[in-house]
């Protein structure tokens, strides 16, 4: 028997926990992508926020930061980079610091 855990997206007909690949209901094959957009939205635009600082659009970043950290509060990393980019003024810097930061495959 498997858990249910804070991030599964529950299907709304059979209230079993969807298939996080198929982005459906194992089921009854309702296709629940619209829900699991809603779900990750936060850590969508925290991604999308990452490729703005890489890009050089801190504006944007920004922006895509607050709507992370509104979307999920407890989205940590969002957050320590918005406080981040927010403290330093400089999107740019933080960009470099976060690809500094990630480890290389």
């Amino acid at each position: 028997m498997s858990t249910v855990t804070p991030l599964d997206v529950l299907c709304p007909l059979c209230k079993v926990p969807a298939d996080r690949q198929a982005l459906g209901c194992p089921s009854c094959r309702e296709d629940l992508s619209a829900l699991f957009r809603l779900r990750y939205a936060g850590r969508i635009d925290y991604n999308r926020a990452l490729d703005a600082l890489a890009a050089g659009d801190g504006a944007l970043a920004l922006g895509l930061l607050h709507r992370a950290v509104a979307a999920e509060p407890g989205l940590e990393p969002a957050r320590e980079l918005l406080e981040s980019l927010t403290v330093s003024g400089s999107a740019r810097s933080a960009a470099d610091r976060e690809q500094r930061d990630t480890p290389s495959e």
